[in-house]
C-alpha cells in the first residue's frame, strides 16, 4: 500500500470511530482516570516505564483508574485492597486475558495455559493436570537428585572461572543452569552445554521474547494499525516462536520413538503429559497442547528464575553487610563450604527473606499478566464493562509506602517472623500474582532460585569488576513481561 492509500485508509478508519463513538450509549460509570488526547488516550504519556507512570498518575486519579490507551479503555488496580477485588472477590469476573498481537504471532496461544481463558474447559483441564500430576510435592522430590547435579554443575563452572580470574555474567550463568535445570526436570537431560552459542542465542531469543512481549505495542491500542506492524513486534515474535518450534519439536519427537521402542519410562514431565495422552486420548491432550504447555514452563521458568535472581545478587553485593549476613547464616547451618541442597533452604530464614525483598523491589512481572472481565462487574462503585482489560500494578503495590516502611530500600528484616509468603494470600505481596491465575510453577520456581542463590553465596566471595565499589552499582531496571535488570550484572569469584 502505497502512502496515500495509507492515510487514506487511517482516515476511514477514524472517521468511523468517531461516528461510533458519537451515537453509542454512554458509559457505565468507570473510574476515573486522565482524559488524555483524541484517538492516542494516555499512549504518549506512559512512557517505556509504564509502571512507573501508572503509579504517579494513581496518586491523583486513585487505586482503581481508568486509562484510555488509543480506542481501549483500560482499568489499573494500584492498592492492596483493589488488587484483592479484582485477583479474589471477583476472581471468576477476572480470569479471562486479552491477547496482545505480540502473544498472537503464535498460531496456537489458545492452547496456552497462560493465554487461554480461565474460564474454558481447556484452561481447567491443562491446570488440573499441572496441579495433580506435575507440579505435587512428590513428583519435584523425586526429581532433586537430577537438579542436585545441576548445582554441582554451576559449582564446578565457577570455579573455573575463579581460578584464571575471568568475570563472569551472572545472567548467562544463571540462565544456563535454571535451563539445564528445567531440561533435566523436563526432559531428564541437558539441552546445551553453558558456554556453548546455541546457549547464548536461546537466551537472547527468550530475552528477546520477554521484552517484544512486555512492550506497549500501539497495534493492541490502535487496531486499524494492525495488518502494518509498525514496532515490528509481531514479525519479531513470530521469529521467536519458529526458532521454539523447531527445538521442541525435536525433543518431543525423539521422546515418542523411543517410546515406542523401549518400554520403560524416565518419570519426567514429558514422561507424564505424554502418558496423559496414551491414557485419555488426543482430545484430552494432544501432541500440539503438550508442546505449548512445555513452551510456557519453559519460557516463563527461565527468564523469570533468571532475572529474579540477577537482580537478588546485585542487591547483596550493593549493600554489603546484608551479604554478610546471608553468608554468616549459611556457614551456620551448612558449617563448611559444600554444596547446599533443597533440604538445606527451610533452615535459611534470611536467605529466603533476601529473596522475598528482592521480589518486593523487583517483580519479575511487575504489571502481572493482564486480566479480562468475562462480564460487567461493579466494584466501588464503578462499572467495569464486559471485555474490559484490567492491569495490576504489582510494583506500585510492593513500594506503596502505606504497606511498607521505607519502601524504596532493600531490607531483607520485614520480612523475618512473618507469616508472608509467595502465594500472594497477603495482597501487598503479589510478586506471583495470585487467586486461580498464580503462576503454575510457583514452587518449582521457588526451590530453583532458592538453592541457586544459596549455592552462589555460600561456595564463593564476589568482588566488581574494575575496582568498583558496591555503592556505585547500577540498579536501574528495564520494562518487559519481566523487570529486568537494565545493565547486565559482571563479577569476579574469589
Amino acid at each position: 500500500m502505497d502512502i496515500s492509500g495509507l492515510l487514506l485508509y487511517t482516515l476511514l478508519i477514524l472517521c468511523l470511530h468517531f461516528f461510533l463513538k458519537t451515537f453509542k450509549p454512554k458509559n457505565k460509570r468507570l473510574p476515573p482516570g486522565p482524559k488524555g488526547l483524541p484517538i492516542l488516550g494516555s499512549l504518549l504519556t506512559i512512557g517505556d516505564k509504564p509502571h512507573e507512570s501508572l503509579t504517579k498518575l494513581a496518586k491523583s486519579y486513585g487505586p482503581l483508574m481508568t486509562v484510555k490507551f488509543g480506542f481501549v479503555n483500560v482499568v489499573v488496580a494500584s492498592s492492596k485492597d483493589m488488587a484483592k477485588e479484582i485477583l479474589l472477590k471477583n476472581d471468576q469476573t477476572f480470569l479471562g486475558r486479552p491477547t496482545p498481537v505480540a502473544v498472537a504471532a503464535e498460531k496456537d496461544y489458545e492452547l496456552s495455559m497462560v493465554w487461554s481463558s480461565g474460564q474454558g474447559s481447556h484452561w481447567k483441564k491443562l491446570r488440573k493436570i499441572c496441579n495433580s500430576q506435575v507440579f505435587t510435592t512428590q513428583r519435584l522430590d523425586s526429581l532433586q537428585n537430577l537438579r542436585h547435579q545441576m548445582m554441582k554443575n554451576m559449582i564446578e563452572r565457577v570455579n573455573e572461572a575463579r581460578e584464571i580470574g575471568e568475570e563472569v555474567y551472572i545472567g548467562r550463568l544463571v540462565f544456563g543452569t535454571t535451563l539445564n535445570l528445567l531440561s533435566n526436570t523436563m526432559f531428564s537431560g541437558d539441552m546445551f552445554d553453558v558456554n556453548s552459542d546455541e546457549m547464548r542465542e536461546l537466551k537472547e531469543l527468550i530475552a528477546n521474547m520477554m521484552e517484544l512481549a512486555g512492550k506497549p505495542n500501539v497495534v493492541d491500542y490502535l487496531p486499524f494499525l494492525k495488518p502494518f506492524d509498525p514496532q515490528g513486534i509481531r514479525r519479531g515474535m513470530m521469529v521467536c516462536y519458529d526458532g521454539l518450534h523447531k527445538l521442541f519439536d525435536d525433543i518431543i519427537g525423539r521422546r515418542i520413538k523411543r517410546r515406542a521402542l523401549e518400554s520403560d519410562r524416565f518419570g519426567d514431565f514429558l514422561d507424564v503429559l505424554l502418558d496423559h495422552t496414551e491414557e485419555h486420548g488426543a482430545e484430552e491432550l494432544n501432541y500440539q497442547m503438550v508442546k505449548i504447555v512445555l513452551m510456557d514452563l519453559f519460557i516463563g521458568g527461565t527468564h523469570s528464575t533468571t532475572t529474579t535472581l540477577e537482580w537478588a545478587l546485585a542487591q547483596l553485593l550493593h549493600n554489603p553487610p546484608i551479604l554478610f549476613k546471608a553468608k554468616q547464616e549459611l556457614s551456620q547451618v551448612l558449617a563448611t563450604p559444600k554444596l547446599v541442597q533443597e533440604y538445606d533452604i527451610p533452615n535459611l530464614p534470611y536467605l529466603d527473606a533476601v529473596l522475598k525483598e528482592a521480589m518486593r523491589l523487583h517483580p519479575t512481572a511487575p504489571l502481572l499478566l493482564p486480566h479480562r472481565a468475562e462480564q460487567d462487574v461493579e466494584i466501588q462503585g464503578y462499572t467495569i464493562p464486559k471485555h474490559t482489560q484490567v492491569f495490576v500494578n504489582a510494583w506500585s503495590i510492593l513500594r506503596d509506602p502505606t504497606y511498607w516502611d521505607d519502601p524504596t530500600s532493600f531490607k531483607p528484616e520485614r520480612f523475618l517472623n512473618s507469616d508472608i509468603d509467595f502465594r500472594g494470600r497477603d495482597f501487598s505481596y503479589i510478586p506471583f500474582g495470585s487467586g486461580r491465575r498464580i503462576c503454575p510453577g510457583l514452587n518449582l520456581g521457588v526451590r530453583m532460585v532458592s538453592v541457586i542463590l544459596a549455592n552462589l553465596v555460600h561456595n564463593f566471595d564476589w568482588k566488581l569488576p574494575n575496582g568498583m565499589k558496591p555503592e556505585d552499582m547500577e540498579m536501574k531496571d528495564r520494562f518487559g513481561i519481566t523487570l529486568q535488570k537494565d545493565e547486565p550484572l559482571v563479577v569476579i569469584p574469589m
